[in-house]
């Protein structure tokens, strides 16, 4: 892949992501979908077209179905290029943004997560308990240095939040025993806690530990139609603490969100939050 047209622009695009404080997560998404557009039509990205672009965006959604928020990424990677690095802020400069319905995410009952837990390597087991236990994501976990576990106040210091934002979370008696164990027998060297084993100088590839722990659930679960991926301990995080009394605006800092509105959708998954409630058509009955 990314062999047939040269990519001469990361220099430019990473200086343009750096001077905006993005993180580098969204350089890395931004250039891989650029130099998709670039080997599909074979030709230096400078030089295609907006109604170009169209006709890719268009076979992203009709022929290889992919989610709303990967054509809206790669349709932002684009408008990113021509006017932060071309400069072109023309009015013809315009490409449809796909609207697409958000869907609550699927949660599993808490009795339901140590068993998933349990069943997997010791390694493994501490990074999804900090992704459950703390509400931490994937990429957020795997970032982790020896110094961002604060035992003595059960806390994480999380340093590489989404939209470079740092943050305090909690941690978990059962994270904390796991990290124990997993540093007595790993030790590993640098200051990531989940290096990767053959260069420690860079955080466990997230792809594996997501098939992990795919192929844990589905053994475990195996009539389960439920969309679950490691993001789902994140989501069980802020609907189990919102069970057991914790307020939205707590749940909110815990999570990073930048807004209260993002932190609102686990009311809708919460069964005790709506088993509290009192229709007032019933109020009237009383």
């Amino acid at each position: 892949m990314f062999r047939g047209i040269p990519f001469k622009y990361d220099d430019k695009l990473k200086r343009e992501i750096d001077l905006r404080g993005l993180s580098y997560s969204t350089f890395k998404n931004y250039r891989s979908h650029l130099r998709r557009i670039s080997e599909f039509f074979k030709k230096d990205l400078m030089d295609v077209s907006v109604d170009e672009v169209k006709v890719y965006l268009h076979r992203l959604k009709s022929e290889l179905h992919q989610h709303p928020q990967t054509i809206n990424l790669c349709r932002a990677a684009f408008l990113f290029f021509r006017q932060s690095i071309l400069g072109d802020y023309s009015s013809h400069l315009t490409l449809p943004h796909h609207k697409f319905v958000h869907k609550l995410p699927d949660i599993l009952p808490a009795e339901s997560i140590i068993p998933i837990l349990e069943g997997i390597s010791l390694r493994y087991r501490a990074i999804l308990s900090l992704c459950y236990g703390s509400g931490l994501r994937i990429s957020e976990t795997l970032a982790l240095e020896v110094s961002d576990i604060d035992s003595n106040n059960m806390k994480v210091y999380v340093r590489s939040g989404k939209g470079g934002k740092s943050r305090y979370t909690i941690l978990s008696q059962y994270s904390l025993i796991c990290l124990r164990k997993y540093w007595k027998s790993y030790r590993p060297n640098g200051s990531l806690i989940f290096p990767q084993y053959h260069n420690h100088s860079k955080p466990t590839s997230p792809q594996y530990v997501q098939n992990l722990f795919s192929e844990t659930y589905q053994k475990l679960n195996p009539l389960s139609n439920k969309r679950i991926t490691i993001h789902t301990l994140r989501h069980c995080f802020a609907t189990h603490l919102l069970d057991s009394g914790v307020d939205l605006r707590t749940i909110q800092v815990l999570l990073g969100h930048k807004s209260i509105a993002s932190t609102s959708m686990y009311l809708q998954l919460t069964d005790l939050h709506f088993s509290k409630l009192t229709s007032p058509l019933d109020r009237e009955r009383m």
